[in-house]
C-alpha cells in the first residue's frame, strides 16, 4: 500500500512540476510578444571574422514587434577600427538587417576630430553612413561645415553641398 501511495504521490508531484515549468515558459514567451515590451541595458556587438566591428549600448530599447525594429534611447556606439564613439539620445535599430538610424542631436568623437549633426543612417551590410542634415566636422586644425554627408567602407567622407572649410595654423 505504501509503495502505491508513494508512486501516486511521485507521479502527482512530477505532473505538477512539469505543468508549472511549462506555464512559466509560456508566460515568458507571452511577455516577449507583447507590444509594450522593452529591454533595459541593451548591448549589441557586431563582429566580422571574429573581430569586433562596433558595439552599441542603449539605456532602453522599446521593441516594435510588427516592424522588427527597436526604438533606442541614450545611445553610445563605439567603432573599434577608428576609435570613433558616437553619442545620441534616440535611434532606431532594425533587428532584421541591422541598420541603425539616429534622430536628434548626434555627437561623434575620435582622437583627431568631432562630428556633429542631427541624424545619420548607418547601413550595416555595406558600412555606409549618410545624412541629409547639416554637419560639422571639427579637428584641431580645421573645421568643415556643410549639408549632407556620405561615407564608404574605406572611410572616405564626402560633404554634399554648401561646404565651408576653415583651416587653422
Amino acid at each position: 500500500m505504501k509503495k502505491i501511495l508513494m508512486a501516486i504521490l511521485s507521479f502527482t508531484l512530477f505532473f505538477m512540476l512539469s505543468l508549472m515549468l511549462r506555464n512559466d515558459r509560456e508566460l515568458r514567451r507571452d511577455l516577449h510578444l507583447k507590444d509594450n515590451s522593452f529591454i533595459e541595458g541593451l548591448r549589441i556587438v557586431q563582429k566580422k571574422d571574429g573581430n569586433i566591428i562596433w558595439t552599441l549600448t542603449a539605456e532602453k530599447a522599446d521593441i516594435i514587434e510588427s516592424k522588427s525594429k527597436a526604438n533606442l534611447s541614450n545611445i553610445i556606439m563605439a567603432v573599434e577600427k577608428n576609435g570613433l564613439v558616437l553619442y545620441t539620445d534616440n535611434g532606431i535599430y532594425n533587428l532584421s538587417n541591422r541598420n541603425f538610424t539616429t534622430k536628434g542631436k548626434l555627437r561623434a568623437e575620435s582622437k583627431d576630430y568631432t562630428i556633429m549633426t542631427e541624424s545619420i543612417d548607418w547601413e550595416a551590410s555595406s558600412g555606409k553612413v549618410k545624412t541629409k542634415d547639416g554637419i560639422i566636422v571639427e579637428g584641431k586644425n580645421f573645421k568643415v561645415e556643410g549639408t549632407g554627408m556620405e561615407t564608404n567602407p574605406g572611410q572616405k567622407v564626402r560633404i554634399l553641398k554648401d561646404v565651408k572649410a576653415t583651416f587653422y595654423k
